[in-house]
């Protein structure tokens, strides 16, 4: 019995030490414990603080119309996976005006999104020509 106890625990720990992260995690609360894990901001708590972030590739489109002064952007865009969005004709609000600084219809952009509420609001842009 003592035998099969021991040979489930040493499964266990080699398959935790197979993974990079739990190895960290694992190293981290034998070698400093529970208390010192819990005091040190940098140290590994759970293993879902360490997914990583969702990374998006940018939007593609052409600009039809800027409306500086209500702070909006006609565009052309590509299909955008990440919103379920198909190729289409969009206007958008943009987060900051500034962001139209020297855009004019017929500009390549590549832009990036958020979901406001009930609307899709442009947070970034880059001139692509």
């Amino acid at each position: 019995m003592r035998r099969i106890v021991l040979i489930s625990w040493l499964v266990l720990i080699s398959a935790a030490l197979g993974s990079g992260v739990c190895a960290a995690v694992v190293h981290d609360r034998a070698v400093h414990g529970r208390a010192a894990a819990a005091q040190d901001p940098n140290s590994y708590r759970d293993i879902a603080s360490l997914a990583p972030q969702e990374v998006h590739p940018l939007a593609k489109g052409q600009v039809v119309a800027v409306d500086p002064k209500n702070a909006k952007i006609t565009v052309d865009h590509a299909p955008i996976p990440r919103f379920y969005l198909e190729r289409m004709t969009q206007i958008f609000p943009v987060e900051d005006g500034a962001l139209l600084a020297g855009l004019t219809p017929g500009d390549k952009i590549r832009f990036d999104l958020k979901r406001d509420a009930k609307r899709y609001v442009i947070t970034r842009i880059e001139n692509s020509n």
